[in-house]
């Protein structure tokens, strides 16, 4: 299972993140950062080393690094211009 993604950007990269139930009962979350580099993008994936209990731990701690990971924190439904 996994729920829809929540996206946030800034003006190098963009993130999709995804929380996802495996096995049933355990969370875990999945970033994958599409890097805007001039001419050329480059995607990765990062991943959770651990689960969380229930979906929202997840959440919270996949946009937890995903915020860390921009220029400057988001906070949710906050857009900047780029």
């Amino acid at each position: 299972m996994s729920t829809l993604p929540l996206t946030l950007a800034d003006s190098h990269r963009t993130l999709v993140l995804h929380v996802l139930e495996d096995p049933p009962g355990l969370y875990t979350w999945r970033i994958v950062m599409e890097e805007h580099c001039g001419a050329a993008d480059a995607d990765c994936t990062i991943e959770a080393t651990s689960s969380y209990p229930s979906e929202a731990e997840a959440e919270a701690a996949c946009w937890a690094a995903g915020n860390y990971m921009l220029d400057g924190p988001r906070a949710a439904g906050e857009v900047r211009a780029s």
